[in-house]
C-alpha cells in the first residue's frame, strides 16, 4: 500500500496544487501550481517548459529550441531520382512510328430490328451466335451481375435478413 501512495505522491501533489490554486479563498496562486506542476514534471522526467505570459512567440521558439539536444532532428538529404519524361526539346524523334489511324478500333455493336420493328443496341446482353462463339473458344459464355440466381432469390430484400446484432438486441436498442 505504502509503495502505491509513493509511486503515486508527485501526481497528488500536483492534483491538489491546481485544485487549491482554483479554490478562491486559498493563498495558493495558479503561478504557484503551474510552478510546481512543471518541477514535479520535470522530476519525473518529461518534457516541460515555463514561458514567460508576456514574451512574443520568437522569445518562446528560442526558448524551446535551446533544450533540444544538437543532432536530435536528423536531416534527410533529398536523393537524386530520375524521371521519364515525354517534354518535347525540338530534336526529331530518332524513331519511326506509323501514322495514327483507325485501322485496330472496333467496330460499334450493331443496330438489331426488334419484333416491333424498331433498332436497338446490344444493351450488354450477349446475342445467341455470341454465346457460342465465346463458348467454343473459351469453354463458357461470358456472365455478368451476381451469376446464377433464381428468380426467387432475385426478388428477396436484404431488409427481410435478419443479423447476428439484431437476434441478440432488443428492438429498444435501435430502431
Amino acid at each position: 500500500m505504502m509503495s502505491k501512495l509513493h509511486s503515486r505522491a508527485a501526481e497528488l501533489k500536483s492534483q491538489g496544487a491546481a485544485e487549491a490554486a482554483r479554490d478562491p479563498k486559498s493563498e495558493v496562486s495558479s503561478q504557484d501550481a503551474q510552478h510546481l506542476i512543471a518541477a514535479e514534471s520535470k522530476k519525473a522526467g518529461v518534457q516541460a517548459y515555463e514561458f514567460d505570459p508576456n514574451a512574443s512567440t520568437e522569445q518562446k521558439l528560442a526558448q524551446a529550441r535551446s533544450h533540444v539536444p544538437p543532432g536530435f532532428h536528423h536531416d534527410k538529404k533529398p536523393k537524386g531520382v530520375g524521371i521519364t519524361t515525354d517534354i518535347d526539346d525540338g530534336t526529331p524523334d530518332q524513331y519511326e512510328l506509323p501514322a495514327p489511324s483507325k485501322g485496330g478500333a472496333l467496330p460499334p455493336p450493331l443496330a438489331t430490328a426488334s419484333a416491333d420493328g424498331k433498332l436497338s443496341q446490344a444493351n450488354g446482353h450477349l446475342h445467341q451466335d455470341d454465346k457460342t462463339r465465346y463458348e467454343d473458344r473459351v469453354g463458357w459464355a461470358p456472365r455478368f451481375g451476381q451469376g446464377s440466381i433464381t428468380d426467387a432469390e432475385a426478388a428477396e430484400s436484404p431488409l427481410d435478413h435478419q443479423t447476428w446484432v439484431e437476434s441478440k438486441l432488443d428492438d429498444k436498442f435501435f430502431g
